[in-house]
């Protein structure tokens, strides 16, 4: 029996990665080359639906190829104490935590001021004990404090500095991973080879639709691949959502082929799905001053002056001048030049555009 073969869960490793050789190739790279080489040290950056988790997925699987030992975490409070109890299991929780004795000074700091040698050391331990490598992935590091990351980032420094296996590739949102790795004593996290995820190129979208779907033993009537392809926008979680609804209607309709029909509805299903995975999280991550100045941009095109956008809303360029900056860390926003602001995340605009007047009503 055929099985679907895109996959349009959020982390969920897809047929084919598409657009992303360039990471991959100088990740693989990096192991062959040993320490030092560029490639075991990266920071990937990108807008929601980019293929972030996707690509530290792939990467961990490349080392454990060549056994590595592979430790892949979320940025979340507990990072540090997290990857030591993985490193070393017998690790006990008490060895880093203790009741603070200065007034002012939380668990937290001391928990990461007592953790940091020990890391070190299960570190030089894992590797020392395998003979083989140790492959460090964080993601969503944006969320992380900043103490935990300067922690792990000082511990993996050292061990680099002695020429052991170590590799270490973090990823999250552009702006936000920015203010992370230029924080006080973060230098060394600046020196990451940077990847900046953007869309794939629709050509390359086409193809890559069209050679999965005909591998799975289903056909496209000539031209779909390419009206597909466009409705991604060359985001890879779109990439999947068209081609599974897609695939999944024709399937349901008992048809070997994807037609126009399956296209069209495919494409509107996905773009549902997007909007409820992608759109609303994001926007319910941001108060309603923030959905105000969407609402703006919205009105005035994908992009438009900022100049403009103030007006919209009545206020000096000035005066909205933090709400900007806020939807630029937040990713959902971009500045594609001085003085411009445009949407990042696909069909947003559209998304805003149909759900005006509720959203309206909300502020």
């Amino acid at each position: 029996m055929q099985t679907n073969p895109f996959k349009p869960t959020a982390g969920k490793t897809p047929p084919t990665i598409i657009g992303r050789e360039d990471v991959l190739e100088e990740f693989s790279e990096g192991l062959t080359n040993g320490p030092g080489a560029p490639g075991r040290l990266m920071r990937i950056a990108g807008v929601r639906g980019t293929g972030k988790t996707v690509l530290l997925d792939e990467c961990s699987r490349l080392a454990q190829s060549r056994g590595w030992t592979v430790i892949k975490e979320v940025a979340t409070e507990g990072l540090c104490q997290r990857i030591l109890e993985q490193l070393q299991p017998k690790f006990q929780a008490k060895h880093a935590r203790f009741e603070p004795t200065v007034a002012g000074i939380s668990i937290g700091s001391i928990d990461i001021e007592r953790i940091g040698p020990s890391l070190r050391d299960a570190m030089r331990q894992t590797i020392s004990k395998n003979e083989n490598g140790l492959l460090i992935t964080l993601d969503e590091v944006q969320d992380a404090e900043l103490d935990e990351v300067r922690t792990l980032s000082i511990a993996i420094q050292q061990v680099i500095g002695e020429d052991l296996d170590i590799a270490f590739v973090f990823a999250g949102l552009p702006s936000m991973i920015e203010s992370i790795i230029n924080g006080k004593t973060l230098t060394f996290l600046r020196r990451a080879l940077p990847f900046d995820l953007k869309a794939v190129a629709v050509t390359e979208v086409s193809y890559s639709l069209e050679e999965t779907i005909e591998a799975s033993g289903m056909e496209l009537q000539p031209g779909i691949a390419g009206q597909l392809a466009e409705a991604t926008q060359g985001y890879p979680f779109m990439i999947q959502l068209v081609g599974y609804y897609a695939w999944q209607l024709a399937r349901r309709a008992h048809t070997p082929i994807i037609g126009e029909e399956e296209a069209e509805r495919g494409i509107a299903t996905a773009r549902e799905r997007f909007c409820a995975m992608v759109i609303e999280p994001a926007l319910q991550r941001i108060p309603p001053t923030c959905i105000a100045y969407l609402l703006s941009m919205a009105s005035l095109g994908q992009t438009s002056s900022t100049s403009m956008v103030a007006d919209a809303l009545n206020k000096t360029p000035q005066q909205v001048s933090s709400v900007r900056s806020r939807l630029l860390r937040e990713s959902i926003i971009e500045a594609p030049s001085y003085g411009k602001v445009s949407f990042a995340i696909p069909y947003m605009r559209d998304y805003l555009y149909e759900h005006k007047a509720e959203l309206e009503a909300e502020l």
